[in-house]
């Protein structure tokens, strides 16, 4: 065997057992030898080497199962420290987390998209200076920051490709971040690319090999996970289903096309309807989803405009079921906000009209880390460069 390859071979084993004592610490090494099929003698070497990076710690004896008790291994998420940060069409949040995604400071501001970019891009870089400034001492230190943008992104290259709803073409967002920040690795990545990670690694997608995560909001996108891996397609252009036509007749979307589905299962719907109800009160700049719902439970009128969305919801989420055939459907953004109200009525249609029943329909659930999904997954696209990368994970 050439030296090349059991350098990769020692490096797989290496993450295998890495991502074993990750997510089922407290870990014997005994145990991780059995789970893995190596060799003590190998685990016992591979964990000696996490050990001395940081990465892992013992921590206690464990059970005796019939001969010395063993010393138990955990993960330390306090090695480092990640740098997540959602670009809004009208906001930018930034959370700094420990490996664990546990959130050690956070920060929302607004802006206007007609702002432009430079002064957007001047926010966004001092939030991020921000969070460096206020993150503990570790070995690590920031190990990363991680860039979620609701458009296409050329993966490689960190480049803003084309963001409709800002207005923003050919931006090489990452490449302007890496000469702040030269010593640090940047991942810019769409946002709802990244929030399916985020659920995958700190949420509702968990549990799951294959699922989409829908993220409906200003306009809709979609993370795509198969086989436990994030999918991007050849281009990069997987998951941007807010843009496939639902009515050919319909009303002109701001990509340029006409009838497409973000135009009707998107907050642009919710106060399209409003308007055209005389619904004024609720368009001003404090309209939320979360507490339309809230009023929705006295206001038939308000629940009606949240079943239709939902309706409309569903009826998008065929082409994905189809499409995909996953386990699960995650719905996120501020579209889940409502709640029942809209997913209750996206299951129905898809129930409805879903060509074999019962075992193509997968469970339809809300995000379980809501309006932090982004950020978070942008976090942890740094965990998964830095430290885990998917291609040694087991599938």
């Amino acid at each position: 065997m050439r030296t090349g390859n059991i350098s990769l071979v020692k490096k797989m084993n290496k993450q295998l057992v890495l991502k074993l004592i990750r997510d089922q610490h407290p870990i014997s090494r005994a145990d991780i030898a059995k789970t893995t099929g190596l060799n003590k003698a190998t685990v016992s070497a591979l964990v000696d080497e996490l050990i001395a990076e940081h990465f892992v710690h013992e921590s206690g004896i464990g059970e005796s199962t019939g001969g010395r008790r063993p010393l138990m291994l955990r993960f330390n998420a306090d090695a480092g420290s990640l740098i997540g940060v959602e670009l809004g069409v009208n906001y930018l949040y930034a959370v700094l987390t420990n490996l664990n995604a546990d959130i050690l400071w956070e920060q929302r501001r607004s802006f206007r998209p007609s702002e432009g970019q430079e002064a957007i891009i001047g926010e966004m870089m001092e939030l991020i200076e921000a969070a460096i400034r206020r993150a503990p001492a570790t070995p690590y230190g920031v190990m990363g920051i991680g860039i979620g943008v609701p458009g296409v992104v050329h993966t490689e290259s960190g480049t803003v490709v084309f963001a409709p709803n800002l207005r923003w073409d050919d931006v090489a967002l990452a490449a302007v971040l890496r000469q702040r920040w030269p010593e640090r690795p940047v991942i810019v990545e769409n946002e709802a690319k990244l929030a399916a990670l985020g659920e995958k690694w700190f949420g509702a997608g968990n549990e799951f090999a294959h699922f989409v995560y829908i993220s409906a909001g200003i306009g809709i996108g979609a993370g795509v996970v198969l086989h436990h891996q994030l999918y991007r397609g050849v281009s990069g252009l997987a998951g941007e289903i807010g843009h496939h036509t639902i009515d050919v007749n319909g009303i002109r979307c701001s990509c340029g096309n006409i009838g497409c589905w973000e135009m009707y299962a998107s907050e642009k719907y919710i106060e399209r309807r409003l308007a055209e109800e005389g619904r004024s009160e609720w368009l001003d700049e404090r309209f939320s989803i979360a507490a339309m719902a809230l009023a929705a439970e006295s206001d038939e009128q308000l629940a009606r405009i949240l079943e239709e969305t939902g309706r409309y919801l569903g009826v998008g989420l065929l082409q994905v079921i189809y499409a995909y055939n996953p386990e699960a459907v995650i719905i996120g953004g501020p579209i889940a906000q409502a709640g029942e109200y809209v997913i209750g009525p996206a299951r129905q249609e898809v129930r409805k009209r879903i060509l074999v029943k019962k075992e193509s329909e997968p469970s339809i659930i809300s995000s379980k880390l809501k309006e932090k999904s982004c950020a978070i997954g942008a976090a942890a696209s740094v965990l998964e460069a830095v430290v885990l990368p998917p291609e040694f994970a087991p599938v």
